[in-house]
């Protein structure tokens, strides 16, 4: 899914207060699956808002309006384009005349009509669309302080991968600003290393800013960052308390993980019954992992009486989302017919949706599909090339099937110093059965 941006209108206030605060409006969501709530910008400054509705009396009229931005008032032109825009105070909305006010306030330097401006230019509102030329208008405007810009013209950078520039932006604007969504975006990129050289610790030290200003998102992946140690050292303790924060706050993907630690007893004693209840919150959520280990605590009878048929519905809820290992779930029930009717054919299309997501247990499944003609034609070229796939990902029992087809020349060239290699590399991760086969087939001692 394309990454958007949100697009809000500013207007300046601090003269007309009596004006109703400016409302946003957005053309396109901003966010992908799970990344919470965008960093949208603020329309106004909590002081610029009034607190009280203006008497009638102290409510500037249009034509006064008008006559001052006849005269060169950027401030009046800025408003006159704001009412045209909305369609305020009796005034009919027509962006073409909102563009021209903003184009006229903008012209003399007002920095809030240059973003104003930009608004117009990049939704085609009141003048021809031309990405363009307003991104040139936010830049004008951001280099102006103007946070809404710097917003939108980081995410334009980042879209048009020129992430060190919207690097720059983004850190301005949290800096600054103390914008959290700039601090998470600008975390992603010092993180990633998109932007530069990565740099752990400072993306670090933007989350931890983030969360302590109560950003759940920001506080899940610094809880991210504790449980690897990146940036900071590890520490399940930290982890735990962050994502307890974001739990509560309603973060779905916190609520998964919370309930992971309880399952796991990571950074807390284990307790079945609080997982069970962190993924019932995660998973009601729409939370398609919280609703793979939900399942999987049916599954098992972990909190909750074993229920295979419940477990198999909470698998299909994730695996519909795209999730890869629910995916993978439902492919296990329908092979083994457990909670619904066995259906190999099913299991194999399950399996093979997770495996072109790069899941490397369906990506044996699918293998061990082909070898066994289980639900599909027997094809020992494709039960190969899925065993290749799993064994590049370290999984040792691709590995071993993966020595296998290479030690018999099925599927693949015989050869046996590729084979032994793969036994030695499953060995290596603990797989007896690779062992086995290093000890039958070249003499080598267990």
């Amino acid at each position: 899914m394309r990454t958007i941006r949100p697009i809000l209108l500013i207007a300046a206030v601090a003269w007309l207060g009596a004006l109703p605060p400016a409302t946003g409006f957005s053309l396109w969501p901003f966010g992908k699956k799970h990344t919470g709530p965008p960093p949208t910008a603020k329309v106004t400054d909590p002081k610029d808002v009034p607190k009280d509705k203006p008497a009638a009396a102290d409510t500037p009229s249009v034509d006064r309006l008008e006559k001052l931005a006849k005269e060169g008032s950027s401030g009046a032109q800025l408003a006159l384009g704001k009412l045209y825009f909305d369609g305020m105070e009796g005034v009919k909305k027509d962006p073409k005349k909102a563009a021209l006010w903003f184009q006229k306030a903008a012209d003399q330097g007002n920095a809030r009509a240059m973003f104003n401006l930009g608004v117009c230019y990049d939704g085609g509102l009141g003048v021809s669309k031309d990405v363009p030329t307003a991104m040139s208008w936010y830049r004008k405007a951001a280099d102006l302080d103007v946070p809404e810009a710097q917003l939108n013209l980081a995410l334009m950078l980042e879209e048009r991968g020129k992430q060190a520039e919207a690097l720059a932006y983004y850190r301005r604007l949290a800096d600054r600003g103390g914008h959290t969504g700039a601090m998470r975006k600008a975390a992603d990129l010092l993180m990633s290393g998109k932007a530069g050289a990565r740099q752990p610790a400072e993306a670090a030290r933007y989350l931890k800013a983030a969360a302590e200003r109560g950003d759940s998102r920001a506080q899940v992946r610094l809880a991210d960052c504790y449980q690897r140690g990146e940036g900071v050292t590890v520490d399940y303790r930290e982890m735990l308390g962050l994502l307890s924060l974001a739990a509560q706050d309603g973060d779905p993907e916190a609520q998964a993980k919370l309930g992971y630690c309880y399952a796991r007893g990571m950074g807390t004693s284990p307790n079945s019954d609080i997982a069970l209840r962190w993924y019932e919150r995660s998973a009601t959520a729409g939370y398609a992992p919280g609703q793979v280990h939900l399942g999987n605590c049916y599954l098992q009878g972990q909190g909750t009486e074993r229920d295979v048929v419940k477990a198999a519905e909470w698998f299909r809820k994730a695996a519909e989302q795209g999730d890869a290992m629910g995916e993978f779930s439902l492919g296990v029930a329908c092979q083994l017919g457990r909670g619904l009717t066995a259906d190999p054919a099913a299991a194999v299309s399950w399996y093979r949706r997770a495996a072109d997501q790069g899941y490397a247990l369906a990506q044996y499944n699918l293998g061990l599909a082909y070898q066994e003609g289980m639900g599909t034609t027997q094809d020992m070229t494709e039960a190969a090339r899925w065993f290749a796939a799993a064994a590049q990902q370290g999984s040792p029992e691709a590995l071993v099937a993966l020595g296998l087809c290479l030690l018999q020349g099925r599927g693949l060239p015989l050869d046996r110093a590729k084979a032994r290699d793969c036994f030695d590399r499953a060995a290596k991760l603990g797989s007896s059965d690779a062992a086995e086969a290093l000890k039958t087939h070249f003499g080598q001692p267990q």
